[in-house]
């Protein structure tokens, strides 16, 4: 049975928040370009020997009931551990605006002090140290600190989920962060719909296999299968995702895993959708990767009734049905606003079709159809290669949401929407320069 946890359903509600907040920094600023570091191998050789030579030289052996001591010795000899703790310390001397050149001075004397802190003799340099304190030395404990196990910044640590969960990406050319079009619609959805959002994501881009940190599709589905009487599917001892947690899905931390109650209605929302969210995410990645991407115009709606008013490339009828597309968006009813938008598309391909000379009942399906009109040079590639990726995952606008989950594809419409605004500009384009050409 689902348990009301009321304080992790708070907690993801600010997991949801701070990510957010992150992912509008990048989109207003470009966020913080100084979480971003490059690995340094080298870096990483020097301060692993370092660390062996200093345990050597103390002749250090690991105490089985030291555990915070072991951990570290875990973390030093897993390369992808070291390297982010050692990220850790490298964005907090570049707040400090320390040289690069400096770098290993100041991590090589973290990582003593965190050797020094597992000797017995560590409470007369704990005052000696401070009897001696400079800058640079309470620096160099601040960032000792970075080798703790219990410490994970969170402004890193979203930096993190945000390029593992592809919703932002670092620009070398400009230096700073950029999200992309999954980024830019996970930052529109409410908190509730983010997370089912998120699930999907991990559901869509991780690995078949079972993970302790992100969700898949099999801890799913066991997740959902019902309970036999006087029993549980959840067994004491087993690793569930980490992300359960963050959402508020699922207390991990107790003696008995157990869902929320919150969180057993946000997995059957992601089971209900999980087809049409992974062909929404297929249909954002793609269409990027093609340069066509989702950004979100406060001034839209308004482009729309202008550029359709006055477009050469739209019968009236199709005028009032981009005009009722709009209403219906507006009114939250998102689903059938989009659907109007894709049936208005098909219908101006067909009069385009019709104006160079085809058939449009020759064409099957719109995939052919601006494929035509790409080899005529009345649309561009970009625009082509845009709608070729909407055609096939065309099971995003008549796919099996139900009215209820609607909200899952309310940023759809400016995607959608925005390129309705490109196709008729270059189909109007196209037009007007041909009539004007002599004959």
């Amino acid at each position: 049975m689902a348990a009301p946890y009321v304080g992790l359903e708070m907690e993801a509600i600010k997991f949801v928040s701070d990510l957010k907040h992150i992912l509008w920094s990048i989109d207003a600023s470009g966020g913080n370009p100084a979480v971003y570091v490059t690995p340094n191998h080298d870096l990483l050789a020097k301060l692993r020997q370092h660390v062996f030579e200093t345990a050597s030289n103390k002749n250090i052996s690991l105490d089985e009931d030291d555990q915070q001591f072991s951990s570290f010795f875990e973390d030093l000899l897993d390369n992808e551990r070291f390297e982010r703790r050692t990220r850790y310390c490298i964005t907090r001397l570049r707040e400090f605006i320390v040289p690069e050149t400096e770098f290993f001075a100041y991590i090589s004397q973290a990582l003593d002090i965190v050797i020094e802190r597992s000797q017995e003799y560590r409470q007369s340099r704990k005052a000696q140290r401070r009897s001696a304190a400079t800058l640079r030395s309470l620096l160099v404990e601040e960032i000792a600190k970075c080798f703790e196990v219990w410490y994970h910044p969170s402004d890193v640590f979203f930096y993190d989920f945000a390029i593992e969960h592809q919703l932002a990406a670092f620009d070398y050319t400009d230096y700073k962060w950029r999200l992309s079009s999954v980024g830019q619609y996970a930052l529109k959805l409410s908190p509730f719909e983010a997370i089912i959002f998120l699930c999907a994501l991990e559901i869509s881009l991780g690995r078949r296999s079972t993970s302790s940190r992100y969700l898949n599709l099999q801890t799913l589905e066991r997740l959902l299968k019902p309970q036999p009487p006087g029993g549980t599917h959840r067994r004491k001892h087993e690793r569930y995702p980490t992300s359960l947690r963050w959402y508020g899905i699922m207390d991990t931390f107790s003696e008995e895993p157990t869902i929320t109650d919150i969180g057993m209605r946000i997995l059957a929302k992601v089971s209900a959708n999980l087809e049409v969210l992974r062909e929404t995410i297929l249909l954002l990645t793609e269409s990027e990767v093609g340069g066509f991407h989702y950004s979100e115009n406060a001034d839209l709606i308004n482009q729309i009734k202008e550029r359709t008013k006055t477009s050469k490339s739209v019968v009236q009828d199709q005028r009032d049905s981009i005009d009722s597309a709009v209403t219906l968006f507006m009114t939250g009813h998102y689903l059938d606003s989009l659907r109007l938008f894709y049936s208005n598309i098909e219908a101006v391909l067909n009069l385009a079709l019709a104006k160079v000379g085809s058939r449009p009942e020759d064409f099957s399906g719109m995939k052919s159809k601006i494929e035509r009109l790409e080899k005529e040079k009345v649309v561009s590639s970009k625009l082509s290669t845009w709608l070729e990726v909407v055609t096939s995952r065309n099971k995003v606008l008549h796919g099996n949401i139900v009215e209820d989950d609607a909200e899952l594809v309310k940023p759809l419409f400016y995607f959608i929407a925005a390129f309705w605004n490109r196709l008729i500009e270059e189909l109007d384009s196209h037009f007007e320069t041909i009539a004007v050409l002599p004959q």
